[in-house]
């Protein structure tokens, strides 16, 4: 016989049970009316849809993308812009940041250790993932050869006069709106040149072979590229002119030095001239002299007698007013690569 007691606990167990199975029931009832909810609002909106749309329209929310996948959109609708990416290897995605703004520019600073290239400003932001390789000659040839896809298109035919190695029409650059714009990549050299400058010829590989997309100097004159090599910094002038018969590289000569007449379209394509060595500081609100500018006028015409690019660095970077009225003069002036830390602001050109 049962103890006193004994049947309410059982009974209170039993309308636990008897709870929690209608809270169950009472979830999956919700659960049932949110899918019904959506299903009917699904069907709501595609009638309302149905209703005030074109046919037009309806076609474009719907057309199989298989059908019009563009091959060659990687940079389709951006527009190539004469700047240039200072210290491009700042950015958080260097080379890729630059060319979503349609710089046509940009600039790795490079450090040889034991046959490696390794990117920074300083000796300090090295790192052994960061190299010239990985940042800037393999996205480059990614990219370059997604805008040359090889297809049936692409093969030259029998009787239509194409070289056997060129696809037709020639080799796209990387820019779709624009193929012929070469994309100029400056290499800076941070470590004595004569070691460094056999390390960057040897890298620039993955670029030359087995697609040649350098501008390069045949011997007799210069054939453009998809990609321009610039050596700049501590970069041996004497060693990169050394070979007379072939060079896929050339050296960004000093701007105020080109009536020396070392400097030739066939070993120089870029001068460039640092702003307040070479013009003059910018006091604030008083913007460039009169004869800043005639300075740089002078400079600007002189390169540009000699077949000869030009690009300043070292401009005012704050008050952004100042930048800005650098940047107007130069640009008016006719400088060629608009040195940029602000990418943003100078594509944008609306200052």
């Amino acid at each position: 016989m049962l103890a006193a007691g004994t049947v309410p606990q059982v009974e209170g167990a039993v309308g636990r049970y008897n709870r929690l199975g209608r809270l169950i029931g009472s979830f999956s009832f919700f659960v049932l009316f949110v899918l019904c909810a959506t299903q009917l609002f699904s069907i709501a909106a595609t009638i309302v849809k149905a209703i005030y749309t074109t046919d037009l329209q309806t076609l474009l929310l719907n057309f199989p993308l298989s059908k019009s996948a563009y091959p060659t959109s990687l940079t389709r609708d951006i527009l190539p812009k004469p700047i240039h990416s200072h210290n491009d290897y700042w950015r958080h995605v260097p080379v890729y940041t630059a060319i979503s703004y349609g710089c046509i520019s940009i600039e790795a600073d490079v450090w040889e250790y034991s046959g490696e290239l390794f990117i920074g400003h300083d000796v300090a932001s090295l790192t052994r993932n960061r190299t010239f390789k990985s940042l800037y000659v393999e996205p480059l040839r990614e990219m370059l050869d997604s805008q040359n896809p090889d297809t049936e298109f692409t093969h030259p035919r029998e009787g239509h006069g194409e070289e056997p190695d060129e696809p037709v029409g020639g080799r796209n650059g990387i820019w779709d709106v624009d193929p012929g714009q070469t994309t100029h990549l400056f290499v800076d050299f941070k470590t004595p040149g004569h070691n460094t400058l056999p390390v960057v010829i040897a890298h620039l590989e993955a670029l030359r072979t087995p697609v040649n997309y350098l501008t390069h100097f045949n011997g007799t004159h210069v054939v453009r590229g998809q990609v321009t090599v610039h050596l700049t910094g501590d970069a041996p002038f004497d060693s990169i002119i050394a070979n007379s018969s072939y060079r896929d590289y050339f050296y960004d000569a000093p701007l105020r030095d080109l009536s020396s007449g070392r400097y030739t379209p066939d070993n120089t394509i870029t001068a460039s001239g640092q702003f307040g060595r070479d013009v003059g500081s910018v006091i604030w609100g008083r913007g460039m002299t009169k004869e800043q500018r005639r300075i740089v006028r002078g400079q600007i015409e002189e390169a540009h007698g000699r077949g000869i690019m030009v690009r300043y660095w070292d401009t005012p970077g704050w008050p952004i007013s100042v930048r800005n009225a650098v940047w107007g003069v130069l640009v008016q002036e006719g400088v060629d690569l608009l040195n940029a830390d602000d990418l943003k602001a100078a594509s944008y050109l609306d200052w």
